[in-house]
C-alpha cells in the first residue's frame, strides 16, 4: 500500500509538471506598432528576426523594444550598435510613454558600439558571450547589422564569410541562451535575398520582416511566412489595415 502511495504521488506530481509545462507561455515582447504585432504576434524568444526596408520606423524599433523588454520582463536588453543609431534619448522618451521609470529602463539598457566589421566581430564572437552570462538579458539589438560588412577592404567572399560566421554565433547564442534577437538594418534598397550580404542574412535567420515605406502606404511583410499587411491613408488622411494572407 506504501508503494502504491508513493507511486501515485509521484504520478500527480509528474501530471502537475507537465501541466505547468504546458501552459507556459511563450517569451514574446511586442514590437510597440501595432499592426507588425498582429501580423508577427511579437517577437519570441529562441528565434532571430532580420527587419529590412526604408522606412522610419525601423530607426525607432530597438528604441521601443529596450523600453518594452523592461516592461514586459524587467529584465536587461543588450544593445549592439553598429550604425551609430542607438539614442538613448529615444529609449527615455518611450519609457516615459510607457509610464516607465526613465532612468531604471536606461540601467537595464547595456549598450556597445562597434566602428569597424572587426570591432563588430570581437564583440559578437568574444565578448557577447560572457556579457549574457553576467547579465542574463531577455533581448538582444543589433542595429544596423549587415552596414559595417561594406569594408573596401573586405572581398565580397570575406565579407559574406565573416558575416556567416558571425550570424552563426548570434543563432547559437540566441538558441542557448532563449534570447529574443532582432537585427535591424535601415537603408532605401532593402537588400538583395538572392546574392551577397542580403542572401547570407536571409538564409540565417528565423524570419525576415520588410518594412517598405511607398507613397501613403507601409507594406508590412513576413517573407519567410509569406505574410503582409499595409498601412493606408485614406481620404481623411487616416491610417488604416489593409491585410492580406493569413492575418486575423
Amino acid at each position: 500500500m506504501k508503494n502504491n502511495h508513493s507511486t501515485q504521488e509521484k504520478q500527480r506530481a509528474h501530471s502537475s509538471s507537465s501541466l505547468v509545462e504546458v501552459r507556459r507561455p511563450d517569451l514574446i515582447i511586442p514590437s510597440g506598432i501595432t499592426e507588425l504585432d498582429r501580423l508577427c504576434g511579437g517577437f519570441k524568444a529562441g528565434e532571430l528576426t532580420f527587419i529590412d526596408g526604408n522606412s522610419s520606423l525601423i530607426a525607432a524599433l530597438p528604441d521601443q523594444l529596450c523600453a518594452n523588454t523592461y516592461r514586459t520582463f524587467h529584465s536587461q536588453t543588450i544593445y549592439i550598435d553598429a550604425g551609430m543609431r542607438a539614442n538613448p534619448y529615444q529609449i527615455a522618451r518611450y519609457a516615459r510613454l510607457l509610464e516607465l521609470d526613465q532612468r531604471e529602463v536606461l540601467q537595464n539598457v547595456l549598450m556597445s558600439r562597434a566602428f569597424t566589421v572587426y570591432q563588430l566581430s570581437t564583440i559578437l564572437q568574444d565578448l557577447l558571450e560572457p556579457m549574457i552570462q553576467n547579465h542574463r538579458p531577455r533581448t538582444l539589438l543589433i542595429g544596423m547589422l549587415p552596414a559595417l560588412y561594406h569594408d573596401p577592404e573586405l572581398s565580397s567572399q570575406e565579407a559574406q564569410t565573416l558575416l556567416l560566421q558571425d550570424l552563426q554565433k548570434i543563432q547559437q547564442l540566441t538558441t542557448t541562451y532563449q534570447l529574443i534577437t532582432v537585427c535591424t538594418h535601415l537603408d532605401a534598397m532593402p537588400l538583395s535575398p538572392s546574392n551577397g550580404l542580403g542572401k547570407t542574412l536571409y538564409d540565417n535567420v528565423t524570419e525576415i520582416i520588410r518594412i517598405k515605406h511607398i507613397d501613403q502606404r507601409i507594406s508590412l511583410e513576413l517573407l519567410k511566412k509569406q505574410k503582409r499587411t499595409t498601412i493606408v491613408r485614406d481620404a481623411n488622411g487616416q491610417l488604416r489595415l489593409e491585410a492580406f494572407g493569413m492575418v486575423n
